[in-house]
C-alpha cells in the first residue's frame, strides 16, 4: 500500500540547460568546470541546499570568489548564476497529474534546493501540481540523508515504508531506502509511467 509517491524535481521534472551553462560561464572567460568548482564547492552547496544561505546569499557568494580568482565582476557573475535557463519535461509533469486524479495517493516534490524553489516553481507553472512540495532549505536537511526522507515521511502523515520516492540520483535512493521507503531511479517519463501503473498508483 503507497499513501504518498514523492518525485524529484532537478533531472525529473525539471532539466537544466547546459548549453546555457557553457555559454555563461565562456563569457566570463572560465570553463564550465572552473564555473562549477566554485557554484558546487561542497561546503556552500550544501549550506544552500540547507537553508543556511539564502539563494540570493549563494548567488553572492559565487559572484565573489569568482571574481577574487578570476577577475570578473561579481555581480554580474550573480546575475548570470540566477538566470541560467532549465526546462520542465511535459510528459513527467502529465503523469503527475493523472496520478493525482487517480487519487490513490498524494504526490509530492522534494528538491534539495534553494530558497527560491517556490519562485521556480510559481514561474513555470508548477506551483500547484503537487499536493504538497518539500524544500530541503526549508527543511534543514538534505538528500540523501535519511533523517530528510523520514522527515518527509511524518509531514505526510504516514511511515517512509507507505511511501514510494523517485530520483534520477541513486545516492538518493540508497538514501530513501535506508530511511524505509520503496525508492526507484528515475530513467524517463514511459518508464515512470509504467513504474506507476505497476504501483496501482495509475
Amino acid at each position: 500500500m503507497i499513501d504518498a509517491l514523492i518525485l524529484d524535481l532537478d533531472g525529473v521534472v525539471r532539466h537544466w540547460d547546459r548549453d546555457h551553462f557553457v555559454s555563461t560561464a565562456a563569457s566570463f572567460g572560465l570553463t564550465t568546470d572552473d564555473f562549477a568548482a566554485v557554484a558546487f564547492e561542497h561546503e556552500l552547496l550544501a549550506a544552500a541546499m540547507t537553508g543556511r544561505l539564502s539563494a540570493e546569499a549563494w548567488g553572492d557568494e559565487i559572484g565573489k570568489r569568482i571574481g577574487e580568482s578570476h577577475g570578473c565582476d561579481p555581480g554580474a557573475v550573480s546575475a548570470a548564476f540566477a538566470a541560467l535557463d532549465w526546462s520542465i519535461d511535459d510528459d513527467v509533469v502529465s503523469v503527475v497529474r493523472d496520478v493525482r486524479v487517480a487519487g490513490r495517493a498524494k504526490v509530492a516534490l522534494f528538491s534539495n534546493a534553494s530558497t527560491r524553489l517556490e519562485a521556480d516553481l510559481d514561474a513555470c507553472g508548477l506551483g500547484t501540481a503537487f499536493d504538497v512540495v518539500f524544500n530541503s532549505a526549508r527543511l534543514g536537511v538534505a538528500k540523501p540523508d535519511p533523517q530528510a526522507f523520514v522527515a518527509v515521511a511524518a509531514a505526510l502523515d504516514t511511515v517512509p515504508e507507505r511511501c514510494l520516492f523517485v530520483d534520477d540520483t541513486l545516492p538518493n535512493v540508497d538514501g530513501a531506502r535506508a530511511a524505509g521507503m520503496q525508492a526507484e531511479q528515475f530513467t524517463d517519463a514511459a518508464s515512470l509511467r509504467s513504474l506507476l501503473e505497476r504501483a496501482g498508483l495509475l
